[in-house]
């Protein structure tokens, strides 16, 4: 049996090719996006490519495999309850929210699905958001002060 994830990070990473994948080309069977997926250096098989796909949120329409159109970023819109993030060690970032706030952006965060985040864990008002790499913690960051706009008072502390 293969391991799905020889390093934290390769999950993300393969998703993200194979969204530019389906952003670019018009790939019919999962068997064209494994040779795709293979060409770039990953070796996966039929059945990860199906998950991936799941995962990434790809239907087979009109017989070729697409993105689901982009959903309106609901992270803007709860700007107000972000009071703050900064990042804490080499792979968390910490968001605080006001009181209660915290579920609401937590939900918003992960239904960003963005590649560098591995998943979060929310209170009353802490978001520990996970990155898989350091640069990944960077890119939360930057996904973050971008979502909730520059003028607000959001950033590292």
């Amino acid at each position: 049996m293969k391991n799905r994830a020889a390093h934290p990070g390769e999950a993300a990473e393969r998703r993200a090719l194979l969204r530019a994948a389906l952003l670019e080309a018009r790939a019919r069977t999962q068997s064209e996006l494994v040779a795709y997926l293979e060409a770039h250096g990953h070796s996966v098989t039929q059945s990860c490519v199906s998950r991936d796909l799941r995962e990434v949120g790809a239907r087979k329409v009109g017989g070729r495999y697409r993105l689901a159109p982009e959903r309106r970023s609901q992270l803007p819109g709860l700007a107000a309850l972000i009071e703050g993030f900064s990042s804490a060690g080499p792979h968390l970032v910490v968001v605080r929210t006001l009181p209660g706030g915290a579920q609401r952006v937590a939900h918003a965060i992960d239904t960003e699905a963005w590649p560098e985040a591995a998943g979060s864990v929310a209170g009353d008002d802490t978001i520990f958001v996970a990155s898989h790499t350091k640069s990944g913690q960077q890119g939360i960051l930057d996904r973050l002060q971008a979502a909730i706009g520059p003028e607000s008072l959001g950033g590292i502390a």
